[in-house]
């Protein structure tokens, strides 16, 4: 998995010395959630995570489905 996230982040364009910095944090704790906190620590948006109440922003309405 430590792969996978290495690449993502660098796809991300996160600096390596910050890739370095989040991987030794995370060590034994690594989840999706934690890179995402450490991420924003440093300045980056979320990349594995989703906040879906940040969504209610855009007035999506279940209801409006219905319709088509």
């Amino acid at each position: 998995m430590q792969l996978s996230v290495i690449y993502e982040l660098r796809a991300n364009n996160v600096k390596e010395e910050h890739i370095e910095t989040i991987m030794q944090k995370v060590e034994n704790r690594l989840s999706e959630e934690n890179i995402d906190i450490e991420l924003q620590k440093l300045g980056y948006p979320k990349i594995f995570t989703v906040d879906y109440d940040d969504y209610d922003e855009y007035n999506y309405d279940d209801e409006d489905d219905d319709k088509y």
